[in-house]
């Protein structure tokens, strides 16, 4: 008798224990969703193989698992390779499948695999796979709640969405059958605000259902930080922050709010704050490099290239494999004036990367760093090879002209101006510039040329006006015709306000005009031209009497004191 009453003690026991314990995987397992949905992507992984140890033959937590690999790498697609994760993921999947093959979970999953591929035929064996492991009227023997056969349909709804198959008959018709098994379920919502977005373009349409999903779960973070990033794509920072800021409340560890809230403030100009928020999301996202890629990023942005390059070595201390990391630690050398290390280091990139992965923006700084170590002729090859990849960015044409002139290949140089002013994207320096070049060609003619186009768009810049006396002096050898005679006159007059800033180009105006005078005075012996040549001298020796000019000035003086009578 005694142990007829004791053996339903110790089975009610075992199905007490067992209840136990498969709440507290339950409880765990959510756990590690969470922290997956809050992009803290290494905590949640060493969580889910905890739960695999205690429980191996549960497929959902594979599910979860290897969907932890798809969102890493849908955080930041430039950062993890896809076969990385692709390779990572459908191991999970099938070991999903194996430890549960009633389990039609995994096969989602899988499903969600093949779409991402491109192989549709098949994903359709997969998904037809996983509904034949569901309720329906040809298999009545299954037993599967309806809030399970519900989070199915979801699950099968969202493969598509995340890997960006617009089949939203499929996607809303799974939708349709969720809700009707269980209304109750949020995430059924934001999947439908996700494909609202996406595939409609219907912002008002995804805002509904992403508050149907915040009004039936008001805990859940995902959904105010939806709407938050609506209405920051629409401009509307105010109420992004707003909603942003909702999330924080709701979960103070939900990472990607703090994220995103580091991009607003960024924008907004609040830089410290800013900063703030994105060290919080890092601090919370803790081993993931594509995030601290992300804040290195937003950091140069912020031109703030200090800081980038210590997040950079940083980063590198614990991770030397990433080559994104020499992209960004070239960037910040350059930016910080470091070149002879940033030269090292976008070579280093450069070296390491396919040609896919290679920006316009990396040849630029290429070209940068190499003009910046005295290698102009290569630089200009590099920075002719970024406009090439980007010809939108137009300024590289005049950054490569300059680096060319360096190294006096002029006719080169003259070619890239002439090809911005055809391209009609010529700036006033360009003409400027190429003013010069036409000066260092000795073709004065077109030097006074595109000199004067300079200082009718720049009149307030004095070297314009002195480059193009020179260059009109060079047309007239001998002084004589005083081509360059209004010029600088130009000059004195433009110079008044400030003499001693501009005393050099003041003197070598004053010369001029003194030795024009002496000239004509020479040919017509009209006394007023002697007088002002006199004049014009004296002025030079009265400003610095042991400068060159004046010293020449004096010798014209003392010709024509003794000849003017």
């Amino acid at each position: 008798m005694v142990a007829h009453v004791r053996k339903p003690v110790i089975l009610l026991g075992l199905l007490a224990f067992m209840l136990c314990g498969g709440l507290a995987v339950s409880q765990d397992l959510n756990s590690a969703i969470h922290l997956t949905r809050s992009e803290q992507f290494s905590f949640a992984e060493r969580q889910y193989k905890a739960l695999l140890d205690k429980s191996p033959n549960n497929g959902d937590i594979y599910f979860y698992f290897a969907n932890n690999y798809l969102a890493r790498f849908f955080a930041d697609s430039t950062i993890i390779p896809y076969k990385e994760m692709a390779d990572s993921a459908n191991m999970l999947f099938q070991r999903g499948v194996q430890a549960e093959p009633t389990n039609p979970i995994n096969f989602v999953g899988l499903m969600e695999l093949s779409l991402m591929q491109k192989d549709f035929l098949r994903a359709n064996e997969l998904r037809d796979k996983a509904i034949s492991l569901m309720p329906s009227k040809q298999n009545k023997t299954i037993v599967m709640t309806p809030e399970r056969q519900a989070l199915i349909w979801i699950k099968m709804a969202d493969a598509f969405v995340k890997s960006r198959d617009n089949d939203t008959a499929q996607i809303f018709g799974n939708l349709r059958k969720a809700e009707k098994l269980d209304p109750k379920n949020y995430e059924q919502y934001i999947v439908k605000g996700d494909a609202y977005i996406l595939f409609l373009n219907d912002g008002s349409k995804a805002i509904s259902n992403y508050n149907m999903a915040s009004a039936m779960n008001p805990e859940s973070p995902t959904a105010k930080l939806r709407i938050g990033q609506l209405w920051m794509k629409a401009r509307q920072y105010q109420m992004a922050l707003n909603y942003y800021q909702d999330v924080v409340k709701i979960d103070s560890t939900f990472a990607p709010a703090y994220r995103e809230l580091g991009f607003l403030l960024s924008k907004a100009g609040r830089n410290e704050e800013a900063k703030k928020n994105f060290k919080k999301f890092l601090e919370l996202s803790a081993g993931n490099i594509g995030s601290r890629l992300q804040y290195i990023n937003t950091l140069m942005e912020l031109q703030d290239y200090g800081e980038a390059l210590n997040e950079v070595l940083t980063v590198l201390n614990t991770d030397k494999s990433n080559n994104d990391l020499n992209r960004a630690l070239a960037y910040s050398y350059f930016e910080t004036g470091q070149y002879e290390k940033g030269l090292a280091a976008i070579e280093q990139f450069i070296n390491n990367s396919p040609d896919e992965k290679r920006r316009a923006l990396d040849y630029a700084y290429w070209g940068r760093l190499l003009s910046k170590t005295k290698h102009d002729s290569l630089a200009g090859v590099m920075l002719m090879k970024a406009y090439d990849m980007d010809t939108s960015k137009t300024d590289l044409v005049s950054e490569a002209a300059l680096a060319f002139n360096k190294v006096k290949n002029y006719p080169r140089a003259v070619e890239l101006y002439q090809m911005k002013i055809s391209l009609k994207k010529a700036s006033p320096m360009d003409y400027y510039n190429l003013g010069k070049t036409y000066y260092n060609l000795q073709d004065f003619k077109m030097a006074d040329s595109m000199l004067a186009i300079f200082n009718e768009q720049q009149p307030t810049y004095i070297q314009g006006f002195v480059w193009r006396a020179r260059a009109s002096s060079k047309l007239d050898p001998d002084s004589k015709l005083g081509t360059a005679k209004p010029v600088y006159e130009a000059i004195l007059e433009k110079t008044a306000s400030d003499t001693l800033k501009y005393q050099k180009e003041r003197i070598e105006s004053l010369y001029y005009l003194t030795f024009y005078y002496f000239q004509v005075y020479s040919d017509g012996k009209v006394k007023e031209d002697g007088l002002k040549a006199i004049e014009y001298g004296e002025r030079i020796v009265a400003i610095d009497p042991n400068d060159e000019n004046a010293v020449k000035s004096k010798q014209i003086i003392d010709i024509l004191k003794k000849n003017i009578k």
